[in-house]
């Protein structure tokens, strides 16, 4: 529909065709190889039929990248018979190249523009969702083959850490001064250790009770140290050793807790 072209602009190619009305025709789509030109769509229009003639047509919208400055095309189309397919092909049809440069090309000098541009810093999403998904499947994986033993270690850890503070508090009291009211907190603190240690409300036992529960010849001479300095105000020079007994015997209750809790996890 036009005699000249520039490279990559759209053109429209016009294909009709007069034939019986019985007949079976077919265009090209747009799969067909329109070489030197690509298709971008083509536009179907309705059969007209007058006077015992029926009239097809169909516009494609081509364009060109081919450097040759005469680009010939012909297309065409396909007459359906009881036997075959018959292909009729228009005529040819020409089209020129419109140069926009018309200088040779070894004349021309680049202009350069150093100038920067600013540009706006942007966040990469994808790639920051893909990194959290990457991590977030290695640490699956990991948990699923570890995960028990994880667990684990993650309950002894915590068990251990208990005793560790109160470790570091009852040795915090017992290196004061020694009176009924230190001693006292110690003591405290001692029974509701054991009794998170044992699940028994070790902080309501009596000395008599503990010592049922615990039978410890050392034990049971050191709490009488602590009843004494408690309610008789009686301090010995044994106190500090009665003190350093209880820490053992709660160390070594937690120990023998320690290990049924690693065997039972």
């Amino acid at each position: 529909m036009t005699d000249s072209i520039e490279l990559g602009r759209p053109i429209d190619f016009v294909l009709s065709y007069h034939h019986n009305p019985s007949a079976e025709i077919f265009f090209p789509d747009t799969t067909y190889n329109f070489y030197p030109f690509e298709i971008i769509r083509r536009n179907i229009f309705p059969t007209i039929t007058r006077n015992n003639s029926s009239l097809d047509s169909v516009i494609y919208t081509l364009v060109t990248f081919n450097i040759e400055k005469n680009q010939k095309l012909s297309l065409p189309i396909y007459l359906l018979s009881k036997r075959d397919c018959t292909a009729i092909y228009s005529s040819t049809d020409s089209i020129f190249l419109r140069e926009l440069i018309r200088s040779p090309v070894d004349s021309l000098t680049l202009q350069s523009d150093t100038k920067l541009l600013p540009l706006r810093q942007q966040v990469n999403y994808p790639q920051i969702i893909t990194y959290l998904l990457g991590i977030l499947g290695i640490v699956l994986v990991i948990y699923a083959l570890f995960g028990r033993l994880i667990r684990k270690q993650y309950q002894l850890f915590l068990f251990s850490r208990k005793h560790k503070d109160f470790q570091a508090n009852y040795k915090k009291i017992a290196r004061a001064t020694l009176n009924d009211e230190t001693i006292g907190k110690a003591l405290v603190l001692w029974k509701k250790h054991l009794e998170w240690l044992e699940k028994r409300p070790y902080t309501s036992y009596t000395t008599k009770e503990i010592v049922s529960r615990l039978p410890n010849e050392r034990l049971e001479e050191a709490l009488r140290e602590v009843d004494s300095a408690i309610y008789g105000g009686i301090l010995s020079t044994q106190m500090p050793l009665a003190m350093n007994i209880l820490l053992d015997n709660a160390t070594e209750l937690y120990k023998k807790r320690r290990a049924e809790l690693a065997s039972n996890l």
